[in-house]
């Protein structure tokens, strides 16, 4: 039994080590949108926003059905797959302000809209399946 302890203790090791490089992983991908959002390149930060999707979506299957359905009183919730194929057609009808080429202040604010809807969409169930941590609602400074 002597060598079980020490197989554990390597076993908690690795998984502590893989959570901490998922954990930075996921974190340079939310850099990666952030900076694209700034920088206004809307095909970047699309890309950016499909690398974050990507890398986090298996972590959404954990979230319970009725904290979604009291978080959300919508009959007809809105999905990824819905939010992308609106930024798409988006993105078909205006190619011009998508690829920053015009600035019509109408399109372009469509487009940021669609971008930050599937931002928000990410962010909302990156919280729900308690990936930000769960000691945020405490009040002060630990």
């Amino acid at each position: 039994m002597e060598g079980t302890e020490y197989t554990n203790t390597i076993g908690n090791q690795l998984a502590y080590d893989l959570r901490q490089r998922y954990a930075k992983i996921v974190g340079d991908h939310m850099e990666d949108v952030a900076e694209a959002r700034k920088a206004k390149n809307y095909p970047d930060y699309f890309n950016a926003l499909e690398d974050l999707y990507t890398i986090t979506k298996h972590k959404f299957k954990g979230v319970k059905k009725e904290k979604k359905a009291s978080k959300d009183n919508k009959e007809n919730k809105e999905t990824y797959e819905s939010l992308r194929d609106a930024l798409c057609k988006l993105s078909n009808d205006h190619p011009q302000s998508w690829n920053g080429n015009s600035k019509d202040s109408i399109q372009v604010g469509k487009i940021e809209s669609a971008l930050r809807a599937i931002e928000m969409y990410l962010y909302e169930n990156m919280n729900d399946a308690g990936m930000f941590g769960t000691k945020r609602d405490q009040q002060g400074l630990l």
